[in-house]
């Protein structure tokens, strides 16, 4: 009787640790969060809040390409305007981030990110909220696409100059 319970046991032991969780149809890839890709992607928008961008255009590929609400730029020209930005708005922040790196099937690695920006208007003293959305295309270590998405129409409309 002991054999036959011990034998048993350890087949359903073995029959457990064997099964392997199937993936859904439409499942293309897996999601990882605190992977270094998420955390390079977090230190890039951290360097923006510290104002101090030193050293960012590090990541990206020699030909990497970047897109702000879809206009096209080299990441030195996104990094430049986004510092600029700055020259109209106190006090920013980029409230409840969240940033997955998304690792494909087929190869593809995106970093994506979501956050509230907020900074108050030097000139007019107004409080701006802004979803953004943002990504990371990877190519090996490196950022070869990068872009960042976000209803600017408040935004530009409380950059006046400041005197």
């Amino acid at each position: 009787m002991k054999n036959i319970f011990y034998t048993l046991f350890l087949s359903l032991l073995i029959f457990s640790c064997s099964t392997t969780e199937k993936k859904s149809e439409n499942q293309q890839g897996v999601i990882e969060k605190n992977d270094s890709k998420s955390l390079a992607m977090d230190t890039f928008n951290k360097a923006y809040l510290d104002n101090d961008m030193t050293g960012q255009d590090g990541i990206f590929t020699e030909n990497a390409v970047a897109r702000v609400n879809g206009q096209e730029m080299s990441p030195a020209e996104m990094i430049e305007a986004f510092m600029g930005g700055r020259e109209f708005y106190n006090d920013i922040k980029n409230i409840n981030p969240s940033t997955s790196t998304f690792i494909y099937d087929d190869g593809a690695i995106y970093t994506s990110t979501w956050f509230t920006w907020e900074g108050i208007s030097k000139s007019t003293g107004v409080t701006v909220n802004n979803p953004v959305h943002a990504y990371f295309k990877w190519e090996g270590d490196k950022v070869s696409s990068v872009g960042y998405i976000f209803d600017s129409a408040e935004y530009v409309a409380n950059m006046s100059n400041v005197n």
